[in-house]
């Protein structure tokens, strides 16, 4: 691949277009488009903002094409309400308030980050506890954290439960379930299958709140536990999953992970990890490489690895019949068992 310099260029600026959108759903702005269009005096009136400001960015945002134009008059297209307007399930507000209290200050500090091959959580927060730690001291940075990753994993989850038959295990335990947007997925294709989540003790509440919220607080249990200290009540639960959680730890730390939770499943279970793996040569995929540079900023260790890494590390946790199994989706599924 070949860059010229206005590639170079428009890498360089993605941050204009990245603060005007998060800046409109801080804002709330396109919940104000939902019965109707507006003009700029309208809208500056709605956010209480000057005019001149409001018309600014109502501006870039047509011309990002978020809204169309009518005369003076802007409109958010039906299709764009689904993730724009904050009373709808998947509204993306939740990641831009992700972005704009973590990612964005973390990532400034990415060249030291670099050159000292270390998470910068206390340049930007005067704080060095560990990254989940500091997220969840506010239980309004929980709920962005996990209502923005239930989204991104909507493509995934679809592609697993229509893939992977359920029904031949007889107990699905998901670790670190998010919003609990998988375990409710099995619940409603494969009634049969008893469901529980294990998640820290910090998030617990919030997803017990979450899941009767929906009507699924009977149908699916929460139970607490750390598989990094090697704390997990599996119990006879012969499937156990763990969601897009290896890449947030060193390699070391995640042969940990994997064989505390190989020594807490019972014989003839099967364990399976979805993440998105690089390229074997390393040569991407662009979202996967950008991503283990974002573990390098905010965690401890964290980095994305290859399909074969993830395999050897099954491997020395103990695993047997470690193999990948591909789905439709952005993840990709790493399987082991424990021999009965």
């Amino acid at each position: 691949m070949t860059l010229n310099k206005q590639d170079v260029v428009n890498h360089m600026m993605g941050f204009f277009q990245a603060k005007a959108v998060t800046s409109a759903l801080s804002l709330k702005v396109f919940d104000h488009f939902k019965k109707g269009g507006l003009n700029a005096q309208q809208v500056a009136a709605k956010i209480a903002s000057p005019v001149r400001s409001t018309e600014q960015l109502l501006i870039a945002l047509h011309a990002m094409g978020y809204l169309q134009k009518e005369g003076d008059t802007y409109v958010l297209p039906e299709e764009h309400h689904a993730f724009l307007l904050s009373d709808q399930p998947l509204w993306l507000g939740w990641l831009g308030r992700h972005i704009d209290t973590f990612l964005y200050p973390l990532w400034e500090q990415l060249p030291e980050a670099v050159k000292t091959d270390s998470n910068q959580r206390e340049a930007v927060f005067g704080d060095n506890r560990s990254w989940f730690d500091i997220l969840y001291q506010n239980p309004d940075d929980v709920a962005d954290f996990q209502e923005f990753l239930g989204k991104f994993a909507q493509p995934f989850i679809e592609g697993f439960v229509s893939q992977y038959d359920f029904s031949q295990h007889r107990a699905f335990l998901d670790i670190g379930s998010g919003i609990g947007s998988l375990p409710i997925a099995v619940a409603n294709a494969f009634p049969d299958v008893k469901l529980a989540i294990c998640e820290l003790p910090q998030a617990s509440a919030f997803l017990r709140d979450k899941l009767g919220s929906q009507g699924y607080g009977e149908r699916i249990d929460v139970v607490e536990g750390d598989v990094i200290k090697g704390y997990l009540p599996i119990g006879d639960f012969d499937l156990i999953h763990l969601g897009w959680m290896l890449h947030d730890y060193a390699p070391d730390t995640q042969v940990t992970i994997l064989r505390n939770i190989y020594n807490a499943m019972p014989a003839g279970g099967r364990f399976i990890a979805s993440e998105t793996p690089l390229n074997d040569d390393k040569s991407g995929p662009e979202f996967t490489a950008l991503l283990s540079l974002n573990m390098l900023v905010s965690t401890d260790g964290g980095i994305e690895s290859s399909t074969s890494e993830y395999l050897e590390r099954f491997k020395q946790a103990g695993f047997s019949n470690a193999r990948i199994l591909e789905i439709p989706g952005p993840r990709m599924l790493i399987v082991g068992e424990k021999t009965a």
